[in-house]
């Protein structure tokens, strides 16, 4: 049975509704729910008919969607659902969704070489490994990298229409530095992600400067609607992003990174590069001299370090002095542990 888009709105908030056990669902709150919905999701202005509500629920309920749901009357009055840990984005797909699913997936393998559609790949893959799972019905043979404590993703979509709308936001934001959160009034430009953590890039109404904010430091966020949005000029999210490891931008110019790997570390170093600009200087026996070009920040440091006792900076000298200064400090710290 085809369901229209406005019909899996409602699905879903009456879904996201029914998982609130927090409080008590009349059929009243789940209209207003759905037509706030309804208002944010598509615009549509228009009231829904306590009729409309009373279908979606038997709708829910039955095999007709394939959702099953169990929803219960509780007082004669408060809807939920009877087992607390269901909703309707956990249900097996059936063999029809199936069937789209792997058309889907056919299409989009069309694109796979073309430049522009890099990004396909990884999502064909995830695609055909949740396909193959439901049909042989065993545990996927592809694991991506996720984090299932990671906070911050409910801000997401608010976001990403903001981004798209071109609407100003109050962010309530708190770094990991600050002692308490303060309001900023920003103009959000593009959403980057980086080792599993979303950040979102934008300007401070206030100093006109640009700020990255990551996801998870997001206390509330408000759309402004009425606030003029502000563009900055002649900005491209891949052109401010190119010449760092990560997302944190300084004024500092680009430098040449040199550092040494030895065999043990080279290997992985050269199959996956550390920056798009990575070149092979020198190769000996004991290991590679790279190089990098890069704005040196937080993230560059971390990344290298990372690597251990397998690989040395050689270039520039400010960055050898700090990067000996931390390893010192690590040196130190490891020492006092066998005290």
């Amino acid at each position: 049975m085809p369901v229209n888009r406005n019909a899996l709105i409602r699905y879903r908030t009456i879904d996201k509704c029914l998982q609130n056990r927090r409080r008590k669902w009349t059929i009243e709150d789940l209209i207003n729910a759905c037509s706030e919905a309804l208002y944010e999701y598509e615009g549509i202005d228009k009231p829904i008919s306590m009729r409309t509500i009373r279908l979606d629920l038997n709708a829910m309920r039955s095999e007709q969607l394939g959702y099953n749901a169990p929803i219960i009357v509780v007082d004669k009055k408060y809807y939920t659902y009877e087992d607390a840990d269901y909703s309707i984005t956990n249900i097996p797909l059936t063999t029809q969704d199936l069937g789209i699913l792997q058309e889907v997936s056919h299409l989009l393998r069309q694109f796979k070489g073309f430049n522009h559609f890099n990004e396909v790949s990884e999502m064909i893959n995830k695609l055909e490994d949740k396909i193959y799972s439901e049909q042989h019905h065993q545990s996927p043979v592809i694991d991506f990298e996720k984090n299932e404590l990671l906070t911050g993703l409910e801000w997401l979509d608010t976001i990403y229409r903001c981004i798209i709308e071109k609407t100003t936001t109050a962010i309530t934001y708190q770094s990991f530095k600050a002692r308490q959160a303060g309001e900023i009034v920003f103009y959000p430009y593009l959403l980057k992600e980086y080792r599993n953590r979303w950040f979102v890039l934008g300007m401070h109404k206030k100093d006109k400067q640009l700020l990255t904010l990551a996801l998870d430091r997001i206390q509330n966020i408000e759309p402004l609607p009425v606030e003029r949005y502000k563009e900055q000029r002649d900005f491209n999210g891949t052109d401010y992003f190119k010449d760092i490891i990560g997302v944190s931008r300084n004024n500092q110019p680009p430098v040449t990174v040199m550092f040494w790997a030895d065999h043990h570390q080279a290997p992985y170093i050269k199959t996956k590069p550390l920056h798009e600009s990575q070149q092979i200087v020198e190769t000996t026996k004991e290991g590679i001299l790279f190089s990098i070009k890069v704005i040196p920040n937080l993230e560059m440091e971390r990344e290298l370090l990372g690597f251990g006792e397998g690989l040395r900076v050689v270039a520039p000298n400010n960055l050898v002095r700090k990067l000996k200064k931390r390893t010192e400090k690590m040196f130190e710290t490891y020492r006092g542990g066998d005290k």
